[in-house]
């Protein structure tokens, strides 16, 4: 797995303008940015391996959707029993992306999942993906990124797609609506606390601004129940992000 590269591109001279965009400067820091921005990214990433672990059926599908760098996908491949990586009972792991610079970086970080047939990388819009015979499905800070009207019809294909006793993991950035903005602006002082200045912390949140879009708790929830998930369970909450168990 090569090395990070420490995040900077905000702080630079050439800084990007304009909207966020997943591209090849973005996916070099990417693991170092999210590391320094998402407060609990740690354990997040290694619950949804543990869940993974546990929702996982044999000879089914996995997919990790908008898998950016296969964080999650590489969480659950390492807590896989071995006995379900080949015949009748390996699963099928496909990790999605619509950026192909993200997808670049994936297959340097996870080359030996890759060439063993464990994982599947996959370039495509996720209005495109077809979701079949899945135990599990996970969205992680995925959902945000998408036009509003765009969430709830991905949520009903997922829930079309799974098999019985399949679930779905999402984790999500939440819209908090606290009145004295606490959370929101601890969430701010983590990232500072983490080396960004003033200036990146800006800079980036004006390129966020109208690319992740973020929901409150409850439109969360209302909406997974809306796409059919009738057993919904938070597993996780570090400041302004959130993680549900929908089955």
């Amino acid at each position: 797995m090569p090395p990070s590269c420490v995040d900077t591109l905000y702080a630079r001279a050439d800084a990007p303008r304009g909207d966020f965009i997943f591209d090849e400067r973005v996916a070099r820091v990417f693991a170092d940015m999210l590391a320094r921005s998402v407060p609990g990214l740690a354990e997040l990433v290694r619950l949804i391996g543990l869940l993974g672990a546990r929702l996982v059926q044999p000879g089914t599908r996995v997919y990790d959707l908008g898998c950016s760098l296969g964080a999650s996908s590489a969480s659950i491949l390492a807590r896989l029993p071995p006995s379900l990586d080949d015949g009748d009972a390996a699963i099928r792991l496909y990790a999605v992306d619509r950026a192909p610079a993200m997808l670049d970086e994936l297959r340097l970080r996870l080359d030996e999942p890759i060439q063993r047939g464990r994982l599947q990388p996959i370039c495509a819009d996720l209005a495109d993906v077809a979701i079949a015979d899945a135990s599990l499905v996970v969205l992680n800070l995925t959902l945000q990124f998408l036009a509003p009207e765009q969430r709830l019809p991905l949520l009903q294909r997922i829930r079309a797609g799974l098999r019985p006793g399949g679930a779905l993991i999402l984790a999500e950035k939440v819209a908090l609506g606290d009145d004295d903005a606490l959370l929101t602006q601890v969430h701010a002082d983590f990232k500072a606390a983490q080396g960004y200045s003033q200036l990146e912390i800006a800079r980036k949140r004006a390129a966020l601004e109208q690319v992740l879009i973020p929901d409150s708790m409850q439109t969360h929830q209302d909406r997974l129940q809306e796409a059919g998930f009738t057993r919904i369970e938070p597993f996780f909450q570090c400041l302004n992000f959130v993680g549900w168990v929908a089955r």
